[in-house]
């Protein structure tokens, strides 16, 4: 799966979010958590 990731400021997240589809999204306080809700 290719992702991009990017960080919300104002909560300190970090999100993940599938390229192939942009509503699929993980997030984490951490990528490494980012991406592995993003998988689930």
């Amino acid at each position: 799966m290719k992702y991009k990731i990017q960080l919300d400021t104002q909560s300190q997240l970090f999100i993940a979010i599938d390229l192939t589809d942009q509503q699929h999204t993980g997030t984490g306080r951490t990528i490494e958590q980012a991406v592995a809700q993003l998988n689930n």
